[in-house]
């Protein structure tokens, strides 16, 4: 999980970067986007089948 979100965050930085970067007020927020983050994961994980 922990490899999973360190990639994620290292390809974010590799678009904002190689995209100019944007303003700091487009930024979201770090909270907003770590809840938004667990949702996926949590309805990624709900769909999987189990074996």
């Amino acid at each position: 999980m922990v490899e999973t979100l360190m990639a994620w965050e290292a390809k974010r930085q590799f678009l904002i970067d190689s995209n100019g970067g944007g303003d700091d007020k487009d930024k979201p927020n770090k909270k907003a986007v770590a809840k938004e983050a667990r949702i996926g994961f949590r309805a990624a994980a709900m769909g999987r089948k189990k074996d």
